[in-house]
């Protein structure tokens, strides 16, 4: 079977010799590579050309990473995809081990288990922890696993392509989150899946942090958008929307909110009428103060107060030298 690896770059040349490199050591003679250049500004282009001048190189104007693997989603010829982040790594043999995987087990997609490659001050990157875990750990239903908890770096996965015919195209209007989404996607779908326990990709972790951790209240509005579609995916599936769906949904829900209230009020207002459309007696399980306060003044006014209660207590922690 012809497999296509599909990279999407924007001013990658810092990552891209090593990426490729893990790339062009797999062990699976037929093999399609396509690096899509997102509108790189640097060198990632040229890099390409000079090291693997048999590969695909498509260059287009900067659209951001989903337009970025659709495109190459487009041009590929493969029997199965493999999608790759231009600064992550598969190991040797990941290719190998997952094709056999999705032959013998006749599965839609193939997920693997990964490691993170944290970037360390002074020291480069260094592999750390270890991610290995199924879907079926997180919940029993695939929709609600993949939509509030499951995650897996894009390179973990091996997709048939007939498969993916059902979910493409990846979600531009979900420029933060679109790799969780996708797997959500995936399971909507109908996916069959197989799980590979062995390490096959190292995602790498930068100092900076991800696109989620630079720019928190993006990655919270996309986080609702995407949890306002689901909901509309689900309640418009005969026998889509469950008591559980419903309790995954309120979940996600009170979880964004807290978050937003320290960083938007607005998106807080509007995560709290979603929650309140859903519950409108709604109590947060915990914490205890949490759920004290909402039942004497309501759930938006009970995150106000416990945030100002733990500030206080932040500021009563500090040190005298530390409150100077």
């Amino acid at each position: 079977m012809k497999v296509s690896v599909i990279i999407p770059a924007y001013n990658a040349e810092r990552w891209l010799t090593e990426t490729l490199a893990s790339v062009a050591a797999q062990e699976w003679p037929d093999l399609e590579v396509i690096v899509v250049d997102d509108g790189s500004t640097d060198g990632t282009a040229a890099l390409v050309e000079k090291l693997y001048p048999h590969w695909t190189l498509h260059r287009s104007e900067n659209r951001g990473v989903s337009h970025a693997r659709n495109v190459g989603t487009q041009l590929a010829s493969g029997d199965l995809i493999n999608y790759l982040d231009a600064d992550d790594l598969l190991l040797p043999g990941k290719l190998k081990r997952q094709v056999a995987l999705i032959e013998s087990s006749g599965a839609d997609v193939v997920y693997g288990d990964w490691q993170v490659l944290e970037e360390m001050e002074g020291r480069g990157f260094e592999r750390t922890r270890e991610v290995r875990r199924t879907w079926e750990s997180v919940n029993a239903d695939a929709e609600i696993a993949f939509f509030n908890g499951m995650w897996c770096p894009t390179g973990a996965y091996l997709y048939r392509r007939a498969f993916l015919d059902k979910v493409l195209p990846w979600k531009d209007w979900l420029p933060v989150i679109q790799d969780a989404r996708f797997g959500f996607d995936c399971a909507h779908a109908g996916a069959v899946w197989a799980h590979d326990a062995e390490v096959g990709t190292l995602y790498r972790q930068h100092r900076s942090g991800s696109v989620s951790t630079r720019n928190r209240l993006a990655f919270l509005r996309d986080c609702h958008a995407s949890a306002k579609d689901i909901e509309r995916l689900w309640r418009g599936t005969a026998g889509g929307w469950t008591p559980l769906r419903e309790d995954a949904m309120v979940e996600v829900l009170t979880s964004l909110s807290r978050g937003a209230h320290r960083v938007d009020e607005s998106l807080f207002e509007d995560l709290c009428a979603h929650l309140e459309a859903l519950r409108p007696d709604f109590k947060p399980q915990g914490p205890r103060l949490l759920r004290w306060l909402s039942t004497l003044v309501g759930y938006r006014f009970a995150v106000r107060l416990a945030d100002a209660v733990h500030a206080l207590r932040q500021r009563r922690s500090l040190t005298p030298s530390m409150a100077l």
